[in-house]
């Protein structure tokens, strides 16, 4: 199957009665794709000005949504059909190509450095529109441990948020029903299943971006449903790299990363909107810290799922709970083991996997015993390690097989629970929230 040498960004269009929007791409071969995002509930009767600046809103999003499509070969040209396009722009989309492909190129061993071109053909940039927003805060909710803290944080601080979630499943919706906050935001988005042939048939695949693609979605939303602020759940391990690869820091979670977010951020109010204001609430915190405040939260913890197999592409293979055999189970159990208890922690689980042998490879990956760091949304080494060496110090969790096996190879002190505690809730100062979100944020740990 010979490969094609351009990719084309071909057209876009925007039904408000529909509340459908069609993204239309392309290859020199031939082959078109049509993916469709509908928002349900969204208003339908624009301002001139809101219609331009979603215009704008979209057009930007059609570029970044385009990132699925142009992996399936990954030509070196570029064709971009929406109008022309500047210097900035063009920037910022082969960064957010070149780092939001990092884990794909090197499953496909590819340098993508070279091979990503968006073409310069405007003198100037867009400059943004100065439109004022309704004061409200749109939270994505994942179905996980993070979202939850950040829905709890903001309620606590007596803020108004709305819940927001793209193709929401099983999960997700639990959390949002158990948080008794109405009027969920839920936008559905669908790609092209030719796509899907294509990989079949021996074009790449791997993962994308999926929260930066999201993003300019959420964007959007902000004109279609009326919010200021859109309070991403991303915590400062995020930040970690699982490797250099070609000269690059590659980042499973880069766009779940702070220089992601300052890069959307500088990018949205610079080029297209002033009013719209994008933080994730947690980033002050690891992700021990979001687990031991999760771990107050008593009345989620059994509808919270962070396995991905409850989010599977596919809905037909999905599968609804945890599996217990993959990274992101085997993290999520560690984080919430110290703060939890066994006990409890067995009964959501179903199992103790820490007393499970066949998962001591996993567990070796994320205490960076063995291997690298896992391609998943899973904390920091160095949280691991302390979270391992503090449970070998806890009389509940001594006689699990693996504590003492991996405590015994690992240098660092452990703590005691309350020390814990107190280090897990440490916040680091490199984060961009609001001076009043801080507050907020200090007042509901306790700090």
């Amino acid at each position: 199957m010979s490969s094609p040498e351009t990719f084309i960004f071909s057209d876009f269009h925007y039904d408000p009665q529909a509340r459908l929007l069609k993204l239309s791409y392309g290859f020199d071969d031939g082959s078109e794709f049509v993916e469709e995002i509908r928002f349900e509930g969204a208003k339908a009767d624009l301002t001139r000005e809101e219609q331009q600046v979603l215009d704008s809103l979209f057009r930007q999003f059609h570029l970044a949504a385009g990132i699925s499509y142009y992996k399936a070969w990954c030509p070196a040209r570029m064709e971009v059909r929406t109008g022309p396009l500047s210097q900035p722009e063009a920037d910022f989309f082969k960064k957010f190509y070149l780092m939001g492909l990092g884990e794909f190129a090197v499953e496909n061993n590819l340098d993508l450095r070279e091979r990503i071109n968006f073409p310069v053909t405007a003198d100037k940039a867009p400059v943004a529109a100065n439109l004022k927003l309704p004061e409200m805060n749109a939270v994505p909710v994942g179905g996980g441990k993070d979202s939850i803290v950040s829905i709890e944080a903001l309620r606590h601080g007596g803020r108004p948020q709305r819940l927001l979630a793209v193709n929401p499943g099983r999960p997700i919706l639990e959390v949002m029903e158990r948080s008794d906050i109405p009027d969920p935001i839920l936008m559905r988005r669908k790609l092209d299943s030719r796509l899907f042939d294509l990989n079949d048939k021996g074009a790449m695949n791997g993962h994308v971006p999926i929260t930066g693609i999201l993003s300019f979605v959420m964007a959007a939303g902000s004109i279609l449903y009326g919010y200021d602020h859109i309070v991403m759940s991303n915590e400062q391990s995020a930040n970690e790299g699982n490797m250099i690869w070609n000269g690059l820091e590659i980042n499973h979670q880069y766009s779940k990363s702070l220089e992601f977010e300052r890069d959307f951020t500088s990018y949205l109010q610079t080029h297209i909107i002033k009013g719209l204001t994008y933080f994730s609430l947690l980033r002050p915190l690891s992700e021990t810290g979001i687990a031991c405040l999760f771990s107050r939260s008593s009345q989620y913890f059994d509808v919270f799922k962070s396995c991905n197999r409850n989010f599977h592409i596919d809905e037909g293979v999905r599968q609804y709970g945890w599996c217990c055999d993959c990274p992101k189970c085997r993290f999520v159990y560690l984080a919430l083991a110290p703060f939890i208890g066994k006990e409890k922690l067995v009964e959501i689980f179903g199992r103790n996997m820490l007393d499970d042998a066949p998962q001591e490879a996993g567990f070796r990956e994320l205490t960076g015993l063995q291997g690298h760091k896992p391609f998943e949304c899973v904390g920091e080494i160095a949280e691991c390690r302390l979270i391992i060496k503090s449970l070998s110090l806890q009389p509940d969790w001594q006689q699990s097989r693996l504590v003492p096996k991996l405590a015994a190879e690992i240098d660092e002190p452990g703590l005691e629970a309350k020390a814990l505690e107190k280090e897990a809730l440490r916040m680091s100062p490199n984060h961009q929230l609001p001076p009043a979100y801080k507050e907020l944020l200090d007042d509901f740990t306790g700090a």
